[in-house]
Formats: C-alpha cells, sequence, structure tokens
C-alpha cells in the first residue's frame, strides 16, 4: 500500500530509540503495524512498518521529524516509502572520498604538493555547494602541476579505507548486487580503491598526466553531480535494473542527485545539504551498519508482508 512507510532505526540506547520514534508517531497519529527487534553487529535494530493513512501532517513533514528524532538517538535511521522497499535493491553505489576512504583525496594531493591552504578553502565551497563543481574542481587541480604521478599513486596505496569497507562489498557480493564506485575525486586513486575493494564499476575524473607529472588538468567528462547521475543511469540500463532498484551511499553536495533519484540514498555522516535529502542517515564511520537499512534476511521477508 502506498499510505505505508518503513522505519529503520539502528543504535546502542534500545529503551530510547523505541520511546523517541514511537512518541514522533504517535504526534503524528500515525499507526505502527509492526515492528520487530533485532541486532546488527553489537547494536539494536529496530524496523517498523507505519501506516500514515491518516497522519496529521504531509508525509514530508513525519518524514524529516522521524530522521531527526532517529539521528539525535541512534547511529542510523531510514524512513523508505513502502512501495519503494517492496521493489527490493539489486544495485549499489558509492562515492569515495570520505565514504569509502577516511580523506578528501584532492587535500591529500595538495599537501604533496604544498598547497594545502588555497586548495581546501575551495574544497569547503564545493561540499557545502556554494560553488559549481565543474569550477572548484579546476581551481584545485591547477595548483598541482608538476606532482608526480608515482606520488599519488603511493599516496592512493596508504589512504585509510573506512572502517567496514571490506566486509560491506563482500557481503553485497554475496547478495548478488551489482557494485559501482563513483566519485568527483581521481582516476589514479579511484582504480586502486575499487580494484582493492572489489568494485564492478569505477567512474573518476581523469588527471592528465605527462612525462610522468601531473599537468593541473583534468580530461573528458567532468564528474558533477548530474554527471554522476546519467553515469548511473547508463550502468542500471545496461543491467536491466531501475533506479528505483539502486540504492546510494555520499556524503556531500556532489552526491545529492544521486541520492535524491534512487530508491534508497543513504548519506554517510552527510554535510547539511544532503542530509535533508537522504532517506536514510549513517551517523558512524563504520559501513557495516548500511545493510541494516537495505533489509536483509528474514526481517525484509516478515516487512514486504505487511506492506
Amino acid at each position: 500500500m502506498s499510505d505505508r512507510i518503513v522505519v529503520t532505526v539502528l543504535g546502542r540506547d534500545r529503551p530510547g530509540i523505541v520511546a523517541s520514534i514511537s512518541s514522533t508517531l504517535a504526534q503524528y497519529n500515525a499507526n505502527i503495524i509492526k515492528a520487530r527487534g533485532s541486532s546488527l553487529l553489537d547494536l539494536f535494530l529496530m524496523v517498523m512498518v507505519v501506516d500514515v493513512s491518516e497522519a496529521k501532517a504531509s508525509l514530508e513533514q513525519l518524514i524529516q521529524d522521524l530522521k531527526r528524532e532517529g539521528e539525535r538517538r541512534s547511529l542510523g535511521v531510514s524512513v523508505e516509502l513502502g512501495e519503494r522497499y517492496k521493489r527490493g535493491k539489486k544495485l549499489i553505489a558509492l562515492d569515495m572520498d570520505s565514504t569509502l576512504v577516511d580523506a578528501e583525496v584532492i587535500i591529500e594531493l595538495a599537501k604533496l604538493a604544498g598547497v594545502e591552504k588555497q586548495v581546501r578553502e575551495v574544497t569547503k565551497k564545493a561540499m557545502e555547494g556554494r560553488i559549481d563543481f565543474k569550477t572548484a574542481l579546476e581551481e584545485r587541480v591547477k595548483p598541482l602541476r608538476g606532482l608526480p604521478v608515482e606520488e599519488v599513486e603511493k599516496l592512493a596505496d596508504r589512504l585509510p579505507i573506512i572502517p567496514g569497507a571490506y566486509e560491506l562489498l563482500s557481503e553485497l557480493k554475496r547478495a548478488g548486487y551489482i557494485t559501482v564506485l563513483i566519485t568527483g575525486s581521481f582516476d589514479v586513486v579511484a582504480e586502486r580503491i575499487a580494484r582493492k575493494l572489489g568494485f564492478d564499476y569505477v567512474f573518476a575524473n581523469e588527471l592528465v598526466v605527462e612525462d610522468g607529472k601531473l599537468t593541473g588538468e583534468v580530461r573528458g567528462q567532468v564528474l558533477d553531480p548530474k554527471s554522476k547521475l546519467d553515469l548511473l543511469k547508463v550502468v542500471a540500463e545496461k543491467e536491466g535494473i531501475s533506479l528505483i532498484e539502486c540504492t546510494a551511499v555520499g556524503d556531500g553536495a556532489n552526491d545529492l542527485l544521486i541520492v535524491k533519484d534512487v530508491g534508497l540514498g543513504i548519506g554517510f555522516n552527510p554535510k547539511k545539504l544532503l542530509k535533508k535529502e537522504a532517506d536514510a542517515i549513517v551517523n558512524a564511520k563504520d559501513l557495516r551498519v548500511v545493510p541494516a537499512f537495505l533489509g536483509t534476511g528474514g526481517i525484509r521477508e516478515d516487512v514486504v508482508k505487511r506492506l
């Protein structure tokens, strides 16, 4: 039914989570049809099917309040329309910087080139959506001219992987997901990270290299929000998968469109702009939390019966 939503909350404070989410629903006259508790890692997982047909306010307002309350009490919260939840997910796209690796690659490159301060200022504006991505990218790459590509490759190999990334990709592959790394970062780094984690597809901005050094330019299509969404659509069509059957995980403004337009958009420790638009929010540097929102095993089957 279209008047039902699925609320998923993951955290440590079981009594507080149940009380806060139930209280928020009661304020809106939303009716809990089914609630199921379980565990994931050392955390409490609660999945609820909620009837919102007689809710006192707009569905959007209810969803935002549930997300805020869930975020305040937990490590992760998701609110998904019942019809979308029933479709299930077959493909997942993940950003790289601050999502798969615990760093912003452009900042790390700027440190190597001795231009960190000026690059950091432009990066902040870009992540907050105050400057268009293409302009920001060009302004940040120019100062990298002359940096040996060998140093970039060495950097890629020592970047810290976000906790849970290997486990997440392994679980997704076992479940038959198509995995896509799609980033506004750079190919020299993204391709090495994708191989390390076992992605099916990888898309990134291409750094121009001449005589073993960066020229301070990028070649080809710039992966801004629209380009990232267009590439995801190409992969989904190739694999015979609709966008509703896709999940996207990211943290910043450059992930906005893919997070908004897929079946389940997950903000991973998201910036303010993305937090409002994401269906799910993860407030922990641990990618093992993500499967809780995808619906696993018997819990998913049980929930679908109630939708």
